[in-house]
């Protein structure tokens, strides 16, 4: 987990997102569906700011990425997912889970 920068507190009431009530993202069927469930994964790490999503990626990946993404306006790359994951504190295991099922959902859509 990237450690905290001190101008990003943690954010009270944050949701661990691996707990039990854990999104499944291959229950996306498709590329809103898969935004969506990013959305909620989000809001249950507690809802960090874009700006600390790009400083918790290591900038990997900008807010202004981030933003547009979730906004719809551009289709999830793996990078970014991972970023994402990581950004929202979840751990390898969830980065491998979420990369590999937009990996499943592009093979589905594109077949």
């Amino acid at each position: 987990m990237v450690p905290l920068d001190p101008r990003f507190p943690a954010r009270q009431g944050a949701r661990n997102p691996g707990t039990p009530e854990r999104i499944n993202p291959y229950a996306a069927t498709t590329t809103a569906e898969f935004l969506q469930a990013m959305r909620e994964y989000r809001t249950r790490a507690g809802t960090p700011t874009f700006e600390e999503m790009e400083y918790r990626s290591g900038g990997v990946c900008t807010a202004q990425r981030f933003r547009s993404t979730l906004d719809g306006k551009a289709m999830p790359t793996i990078a970014l997912v991972g970023a994402f994951i990581t950004a929202c504190g979840g751990d390898a295991d969830a980065c491998g889970e979420w990369t590999a099922a937009l990996r499943y959902l592009k093979d589905r859509i594109t077949s």
